[in-house]
């Protein structure tokens, strides 16, 4: 599942992005960042966070990965977005493009997890932009608030149901590793027997 997610997000933008290149912010609204990571500072300008807002544009300064650095004239700061924030091409309206659901209510932690950022209401809509991997405690979302601004921390896992996944499906799948496991032990048991037999009759 986690494989299957991290297709997807790379299938979201497969354009890459050049220096001097003129794009938009398709986010609803969202900040810029010192570095290349959501738990990096926000640049600030007079001494306000910047915040982007949907249709803005900005100029591409390097394409560094999950993250390109930007600069915007008007304010003659630089800094971080993360890729699938922005577009050359117009294809899509707003992101995010959501793929798990939130299964009950819960919480938004900063990545440090030292603070409740917000709440969440069970059904919320979240976007997994490093996948699904239920062995994690945490995973790291991206959410749509009230004002419409996005916010991005970490959620419990067993709060979350990734999209396809069905808790009958889940169920299926358990129901046939237990029948695999049963049916491993007993051919292992036959087989041991048989030896035995084999042993004793020598």
């Amino acid at each position: 599942m986690n494989l299957l997610l991290s297709i997807f997000v790379s299938l979201i933008s497969l354009v890459s992005f050049t220096p001097e290149q003129e794009v938009k912010i398709i986010a609803s609204s969202c900040y810029l960042y010192s570095e290349s990571s959501f738990s990096s500072e926000y640049v600030t300008y007079q001494d306000q966070p910047v915040i982007l807002k949907n249709g803005d544009m900005v100029e591409i300064v390097a394409d560094e990965g999950q993250f390109v650095k930007v600069k915007i004239a008007s304010k003659v700061v630089e800094g971080y977005v993360y890729r699938y924030y922005i577009s050359a091409t117009n294809a899509q309206d707003v992101y995010p493009t959501f793929n798990a659901t939130l299964r009950t209510n819960s919480n938004l932690y900063s990545f440090d997890l030292g603070q409740v950022l917000t709440s969440l209401e069970e059904g919320t809509r979240l976007f997994l932009y490093d996948g699904y991997d239920d062995k994690q405690e945490f995973i790291p979302v991206t959410v749509v608030l009230e004002d419409g601004t996005l916010a991005n921390g970490l959620v419990a896992t067993s709060d979350i149901k990734p999209d396809g996944i069905s808790s009958l499906l889940i169920v299926g799948i358990t129901i046939i590793a237990a029948c695999v496991t049963v049916l491993l032990s007993l051919i292992f048991i036959k087989k041991y027997k048989h030896n035995k037999k084999t042993k004793n009759k020598i």
